[in-house]
C-alpha cells in the first residue's frame, strides 16, 4: 500500500461511526488507513486505525466480499502476536475495520534504519523477532470453524511490511487481506496470486495449492534478510526475482554474511526448502528451533532487550509520537502526524553479482542445481499487490519443484502402445491460447506494440520461448504493462488501477506548500 501525505486539521472533524476521523495515515488500491478516536463516558477515549474500503470500490460487490473476508479471518484470531480487529463497521453505506491502534515500526521501516544508520541486527533479536512471529501465524493456521473444522489458514503475504514491531518490544502480524481460508467468500481466481514477490514460496509463485508451510518457506526469508541485511531474492526485474525462488539455487546464509550464526543458518535452509516437506511442519515447529538456537546465542534476547533496542534506534519518533498522543488526549487539535514509516527513500542491498549462491548441502552431500523451466510465467498487477499468474515448468534433476501437466492435444481415437513399449507421449500444439481480461473492460490489448483487440479476448501466439510484452490501455486508468512468456494456454485477468486525478490551479492561485512527509505508524499493504 503507497502512502501518502496526511496532514490532520480539516475544517470539520470528520466522524466514521462513532469514531472522530484525525487524520489520513496511508491509502492503497482497495482501502485507506485513518487515524481515529473512540470518546466514552466520563472522559474516556483511545486512538485506534480504522481501515475503509474505497469510495470507488464500496458498490463492486468483488471488493465488498473479500473486505469482508479480512475482517472475518482477522477478528477471529486472538493473539497476542497479530493486530487486534476491534469491529466491522458500516457508515453510510461504507465498511470499515477498527482496529488496535499501535506504537512501535513495520519491520521494513527497523531494516531501512539500520541500513540509514549502518547498524546491524544482533542474530538473536532477528531470530525472536521471527520467533514472535511464527507465534502470531501459527495461531492463524490453527484457526477452526464454530464447527471445529480447520479452515486452513495461510497468510499469503508475510513480508517485513506486514510484520510490526512495537517500541514495547512486541511483535504483531498484520494484514490479513489476502489470507486464504476455507470459509472465504471469495475465491482467488484461477491463475491469480496476490502478494509481494521477494517473499513468496516456490508454490505460490507456480500457482499449487498452499497450506501453511508456504507461510514458513517466507518467514525464512524474512530471517535470512534480518540477520544478513540484504534482499535475499530482490533481482532486477521480477520475472528474474521469480527464477530466483523457483528455479535458481537459493543463496546459502553464509554466503549471504560470513558470521551467519550456524544454529539460524540451519533453520533458514530448511525453511527454504523447495521440496515442502523439507520445511518444517509448522511455524510452531519454527518457533521452538528458533527459541533453541536463541538459548545458545544469547539467553537475554526477547522482549526486553528488543524494546531497549527500538527506543534508541528510534527515539525521536517516539518523542514525536508521544507528543501526538499527549495533544489527542487533552483534547487539543493535531496539524501534523508522524511519518508511518522511517527512511522511505533507503533500500536494502540485494545479492552482489559475486556473491556465491550455491544452495545448501543435502543429505547425500550434493548441492541443489539450477532447473531448467520449461514453462515460465505471466506478472499481473492485483488491487493489492501483484497478481501472478506462473505457468508449469517440469524438472530432471529433483522431484521438489512443483510441477503441473502442459496442455494436449485431445485425442480423437484411442492409442494404443505396442505390446512392451510405452506409450508416446502426445504432441503438443503449436499455438497457445492468451485469454486476457481486465476490470474494468474495454482496455485495449497491445502484444508486442501491435494492437491485438480489446478485454476481455483471446489471442492466439505461437509456442515458443519468447518473452512477449503485454500492455493494456484503458482511459483514465494507468497502462498495464507485463512480460508473457508463450509456452502455454494462459487466462490472465488484470485489476486496472485508476489513473490519479489532479486540479489545475487556476491562475493567480498561490502554489500549494509541499506536501508532508508519509504519515502514520504503521501501514497495511
Amino acid at each position: 500500500m503507497s502512502e501518502q501525505a496526511g496532514i490532520v486539521g480539516e475544517p470539520t472533524a470528520r466522524r466514521i461511526g462513532r469514531h472522530e476521523i484525525l487524520g489520513h495515515l496511508a491509502a492503497g488500491g482497495m482501502a485507506e488507513i485513518l487515524l481515529a478516536r473512540v470518546v466514552g463516558p466520563h472522559g474516556f477515549e483511545r486512538p485506534v486505525v480504522i481501515k475503509r474500503i474505497l469510495p470507488h470500490l464500496a458498490t463492486q460487490p468483488g471488493f465488498v466480499e473479500m473486505f469482508t473476508d479480512e475482517a472475518r479471518i482477522a477478528a477471529s484470531i486472538r493473539h497476542a502476536n497479530v493486530v487486534q480487529v476491534y469491529e466491522l463497521g458500516s457508515d453510510a453505506g461504507e465498511l470499515y475495520l477498527v482496529m488496535e491502534y499501535l506504537e512501535g515500526e513495520s519491520l521494513a521501516g527497523l531494516q531501512r534504519r539500520l541500513v540509514a544508520t549502518r547498524g546491524s541486527l544482533e542474530p538473536a533479536l532477528a531470530a525472536w523477532i521471527v520467533a514472535e512471529a511464527c507465534a502470531g501465524l501459527h495461531a492463524a493456521h490453527e484457526l477452526e470453524s464454530a464447527e471445529g473444522r480447520p479452515l486452513g489458514v495461510v497468510h499469503r503475504d508475510v513480508s517485513p511490511q506486514n510484520l510490526f514491531v512495537g517500541y514495547d518490544g512486541t511483535v504483531k502480524v498484520l494484514d490479513f487481506g489476502i489470507a486464504k481460508a476455507a470459509d472465504r467468500l471469495t475465491a482467488t481466481e484461477t491463475g491469480a496470486l496476490k502478494g509481494k514477490i521477494g517473499y513468496m514460496s516456490p508454490e505460490q509463485c507456480s500457482h499449487a495449492a498452499l497450506d501453511r508451510r508456504s507461510d514458513v518457506f517466507a518467514l525464512g526469508t524474512v530471517l535470512a534478510e534480518l540477520v544478513s541485511g540484504r534482499r535475499l531474492f530482490r533481482r532486477a526485474t521480477q520475472v528474474l526475482s521469480i527464477r530466483a525462488i523457483v528455479d535458481d539455487p537459493i543463496p546459502d546464509p553464509l554466503a549471504l554474511h560470513p558470521s551467519f550464526p550456524e544454529p539460524l543458518a540451519a533453520i533458514v535452509r530448511r525453511a527454504l526448502s523447495r521440496d515442502r516437506d523439507a520445511r518444517q511442519a509448522s511455524a510452531a515447529v519454527m518457533r521452538a528451533e528458533l527459541l533453541a538456537a536463541i538459548a545458545t546465542l544469547d539467553p537475554s534476547a526477547g522482549t526486553d532487550a528488543l524494546a531497549t533496542r527500538m527506543q534508541t534506534t528510534f527515539a525521536t519518533r517516539i518523542a514525536e509520537k508521544k507528543d501526538m498522543l499527549r495533544r489527542l488526549r487533552s483534547g487539543s487539535s493535531v496539524s501534523r502526524l508522524p511519518a508511518a514509516d522511517a527512511d522511505l527513500a533507503v533500500e536494502l542491498p540485494g545479492l552482489d553479482a559475486d556473491t556465491q549462491v550455491e544452495g545448501p548441502t543435502r543429505r547425500d552431500g550434493a548441492r541443489d542445481r539450477a532447473r531448467s523451466p520449461l514453462v515460465w510465467l505471466v506478472l499481473a498487477t492485483s488491487t493489492l499487490a501483484i497478481a501472478l499468474v506462473v505457468a508449469s515448468w517440469a524438472t530432471a534433476s529433483s522431484p521438489s519443484t512443483a510441477t503441473a501437466p502442459l496442455p494436449t492435444t485431445p485425442a480423437t481415437t484411442a492409442s494404443v502402445a505396442p505390446t512392451g513399449h510405452a506409450p508416446s507421449p502426445p504432441s503438443l500444439p503449436t499455438d497457445v491460447q492468451l485469454d486476457v481480461a481486465s476490470s474494468p473492460d474495454g482496455a485495449r490489448v497491445m502484444i508486442d506494440g501491435e494492437a491485438r483487440g480489446e478485454t476481455p479476448t483471446r489471442i492466439t501466439l505461437p509456442r515458443d520461448e519468447v518473452m512477449h510484452e503485454l500492455r493494456l490501455e484503458r482511459e483514465g486508468f494507468e497502462p498495464h504493462v507485463e512480460p508473457v512468456l508463450a509456452l502455454r494456454d494462459v487466462a490472465l485477468r488484470v485489476q486496472l488501477e485508476p489513473r490519479p486525478v489532479t486540479r489545475r490551479r487556476p491562475r493567480g492561485e498561490p502554489a500549494a506548500p509541499p506536501a508532508a512527509a508519509t504519515s502514520g505508524f504503521r501501514k497495511f499493504e
